[in-house]
């Protein structure tokens, strides 16, 4: 995307962009149909986006031409751009479709459209009737709507569409394996008109709160933009300074440092993000009289180019909103923007002369930091895509053509929302529920929404829900004064009840923003949601649903329960009554927001979950709707249990009576109580208690380990004996069986544990153990060792080296197939060797022992031939 302002002059006057180096290539292929697909390289500033459509339109064949665009705020400004540079106005032959606007007509050649919109459109006419060609511009920027649409346009072109042409225009992307993707296709790469750059690093250099070395205080990212800024108006030729930060609140942050400083007194300074009005962003972008300084957020970073901007200042970071699948919440966290967005914003200030960019980081982590940007098929919501193909006849879409695939989990988590709000069934097969969801031009979530409205009676209500959360908020943040507080009155039922009423003041005030400022309502927000919500009960009048006028309290009941249709899988409720934080659907933790109405309600949906990073990262439930668990049981039937068992009570050390209520695996209520305890229940908790080590049996002790160890032992040695086992699961039994009819600690912790492994084990079984794996062995020289048994390892013995004389081989146990491991023991009863091998010891090791420590211990007997030594009496008194 690029918009040249102050280039409509010579533009007009024969000066060449560099994309008209491939010009001629271009209209060849299209016009001869030999080429139904192109690839087209070429970097921000290129004039790709401005001067590649008006080819395609020259080039001769018939057909709407459709660009397809990232952000609102590009498409509409390059429709209003490309229609100057062709002489007709906007919306004749040139036009745009974003969310809520619109402006082509019947005649219009060439329409300039986001992402979402065209998404909806093939949706809505799958054949695409009327296009010749989709162009899809700023690729690199891997959006999830343009991956599966231009997936469905290269199915669309194999199969019904043949002459229908595809474009696809990229930046920074690495092409070769795109090229495979979209095979066959015409590789064209363009040059660009950059300037040199000089690339300079500002790290931040860490600040202490004290001369004697407290804790580092970071400096906040404004005030380092503001000292890296007043360094490069310092510098000969600064121009314009284009400013990059994460979020509207950074930029609101900055424009105030700035406006308050004194080296940016002779400079304009203008906010630049995609919720400004089409005005202050063309204010923000046009030329002006005075030198001046942009602050953006990375919509600058590849949808515009401004002629007069020398200097970028990079914060290096970018506000990202993505989806845990595992999880199931929205994240909205900053993050550190890979190495192709910094040189593309560093790019910014080459495109009229050289240039300067400030980096504020170092050199070192510039290298560690990411190639590319993740695309979004794997860090977003996937419901709507799931939906929109199974609705476009792809039954099982792990079968789609994807560029890259999505992850299992993903797909997972959007498939069960699907099924949770009724769209799919249990085998993942669309339902009629779910055709009229995919055809409603909504999210998933929405229109479900919509038609729970219409089944409830409160369409209404439900269409400025939908209008509100998909919006971009109503009320101003901020500390003190009038604010949400003030419209949340007692009795409400839902947040959404003081959103219609701040919503219905700034209607009453035609949205006007210095009237809505002071009692903190937001009023081009409102405005945005107007839009929605007329777009919505057009939708609801083309529907037939009935629509009786907003009136919150008078169908709070219906609200709620569309709600919980609409959000099940955001059910919540709290801990308790002194705190706000709260247990949701999905094994899931967040903290209900303090000024919710629904704060006292027995159980809750969440409109809004979403991670926010701050000072820490905080789970946030907001705009929320009280409902009554009695409803769950008409909804989900099959997701409403009830169970009767039993919990350990820590503090007591005791078992007791439980009884839950639950939904799906959030638990709605639940009671404790000390009678009535299943006693079988009771003896597996005690159990598992004992075989963590929380508790103890006192009687437990080493000689029962070794029984277990010699019966696990022995049969493996001899299964043909066909011994009970002695797993982990076995341990497990035997224990609970010893602390069955127990109900706490004090029952069992001096319980005997023989009676019930004597019981585990048949009379001729005991036999066999005690014959086969004996505590004790006999060896040939009277000697009777106590034998040492570990699980999965030899059993051993352990003698002094004098009591071992006579014993010329290495004794075994269970009919000799499990030699001993002999521990030999020096005369401090420490290990000398250990051995299987007695006869190698006698032959090797003990003329090297005797070496080493005779001298030492000379009182002990060491002959030179301890078989010839005791032969002849040796040892005897």
């Amino acid at each position: 995307m690029a918009i040249f302002i102050r280039l409509l002059g010579r533009y007009r006057v024969g000066v060449r962009l560099p994309v008209h180096e491939i010009e001629e290539d271009l209209k060849a292929a299209v016009a001869s149909g030999q080429q139904d697909r192109i690839l087209l390289k070429a970097p921000t500033g290129s004039g790709k986006s401005t001067a590649v459509p008006g080819m395609l339109m020259d080039a001769g064949f018939s057909g709407r031409i459709l660009v397809i665009e990232p952000r609102r705020m590009a498409a509409r400004l390059l429709a209003g751009w490309v229609a100057k540079l062709r002489g007709s106005s906007l919306g004749g032959e040139v036009g745009y479709a974003v969310r809520f606007d619109t402006k082509y007509g019947r005649d219009t050649r060439l329409i300039y459209m986001t992402d979402g919109v065209f998404q909806r459109w093939l949706q809505e006419d799958p054949e695409l009737s009327g296009v010749g060609a989709v162009v899809f511009d700023e690729f690199h920027e891997r959006r999830l709507a343009v991956d599966v649409a231009l997936g469905r346009c290269l199915d669309l072109q194999e199969t019904s569409r043949p002459d229908l042409r595809i474009m696809v225009m990229s930046a920074t992307l690495e092409t070769r394996g795109l090229a495979d993707y979209l095979a066959p296709v015409k590789m064209l790469e363009a040059g660009g008109r950059t300037f040199p750059i000089e690339v300079a690093y500002r790290p931040e250099r860490p600040k202490v709160n004290d001369r004697r070395g407290g804790p580092v205080v970071e400096t906040p990212v404004w005030e380092r933009i503001a000292t890296v800024a007043k360094e490069a108006l310092s510098l000969p030729d600064a121009g314009d300074v284009l400013c990059f930060l994460p979020g509207m609140h950074e930029i609101r942050k900055t424009v105030e440092t700035l406006e308050n400083s004194s080296f940016a007194r002779d400079r304009d300074i203008f906010p630049l993000h995609g919720g400004l009005p089409p005005a202050a962003q063309e204010a923000a972008v046009s030329p002006g009289k005075r030198p001046k300084i942009i602050v953006s957020t990375n919509v600058a970073e590849t949808s515009l180019t401004i002629e007069g901007v020398r200097t970028v200042i990079d914060a290096g970071l970018a506000r990202e909103a993505s989806f845990d699948p595992r999880r199931g919440i929205d994240t909205l966290l900053i993050r550190k923007i890979s190495r192709a967005s910094a040189e593309q914003r560093a790019g910014r200030a080459g495109r009229t002369g050289p240039g300067r960019a400030f980096r504020l980081w170092s050199e070192s982590e510039h290298a560690r930091r990411e190639g590319f940007d993740a695309p979004e098929v794997r860090r977003v919501d996937l419901a709507e895509v799931v939906l929109l193909l199974k609705a476009a006849g792809i039954s099982e879409v792990r079968d789609f053509r994807w560029l890259d695939a999505p992850l299992e989990e993903s797909l997972v988590r959007a498939e069960s929302l699907l099924h949770d709000l009724g769209a799919l069934d249990a085998h993942g097969v669309l339902t009629d529920e779910g055709r009229s969801m995919a055809a409603l031009p909504l999210e998933p979530r929405y229109a479900r929404l919509m038609l729970a409205g219409a089944e409830q009676g409160c369409v209404a209500e439900m269409a400025f829900i939908a209008a509100a959360v998909q919006g971009e908020g109503i009320f101003v943040s901020k500390r003190g004064g009038i604010g949400r507080k003030d419209f949340v009155f007692d009795g409400d039922g839902s947040d959404f009840e003081a959103e219609w009423r701040a919503f219905d003041s700034a209607a009453g005030m035609d949205f006007d923003a210095r009237r809505c400022a002071p009692l903190g309502i937001h009023g081009r927000g409102a405005r945005e949601i107007a839009q929605g919500f007329d777009r919505l009960h057009r939708l609801a009048l083309q529907r037939g649903w009935p629509w009786e006028g907003v009136d919150f309290a008078k169908r709070r009941e219906a609200v709620g329960r569309a709600m919980l249709a609409s959000f099940s899988d955001r059910l919540a409720v709290r801990f308790g009554d002194a705190t706000l934080a709260c247990r949701v659907v999905g094994k899931r933790k967040g903290k209900l927001d303090d000024e919710s109405a629904a704060k006292k309600a027995a159980a809750f949906v969440a409109a809004e979950i979403t991670e926010v990073e701050g000072r820490e990262v905080t789970v946030q439930l907001r705009r929320a709707t009280a409902i009554d668990p009695a409803w769950l049981k008409e909804l989900f039937p099959e997701d409403f249990t009830f169970s009767d068992g039993a919990s350990y009570d820590e503090p007591r050390r005791r078992v007791v009576a439980k009884k839950e209520t639950r939904f799906r695996d959030l638990v709605l209520e639940s009671k404790e109580s000390d009678h009535g305890v299943n006693l079988d229940a009771a003896a597996e908790i005690l159990a598992a208690k004992v075989l963590s080590g929380e508790l103890v049996l006192k009687n437990w002790d080493a000689a029962v380990d070794q029984w277990c160890a010699r019966l696990s032992c022995l049969g493996n040695w001899m299964p043909e004996l066909e011994l009970p086992g002695w797993s982990d699961e076995d341990r497990a039994a035997a224990v609970a069986q010893i602390c069955h009819g127990a109900l706490g600690y004090k029952d069992i912790k001096e319980r005997q544990v023989w009676p019930v492994l004597r019981e585990w084990l048949s009379a001729p079984q005991r036999a066999a153990l005690d014959s086969y794996a004996p505590e004790r062995i006999t060896l040939a020289n009277g000697q009777n060792p106590k034998i040492t048994y570990e699980i999965g390892k030899d059993p051993w013995i352990a003698l002094r080296w004098k009591d071992l004389f006579g014993v010329w081989a290495t004794p075994a146990i269970a009919n000799g197939r499990a030699p001993l491991l002999v521990h030999i023991l020096a005369p401090n009863q420490r290990p000398w060797q250990m051995t299987k091998d007695l006869s190698s010891f006698w032959a090797n090791g003990y003329l090297q022992m005797k070496k080493d420590l005779a001298g030492r211990y000379p009182k002990h007997p060491w002959p030179d031939d301890p078989k010839a030594w005791l032969a002849a009496g040796g040892g005897k008194r």
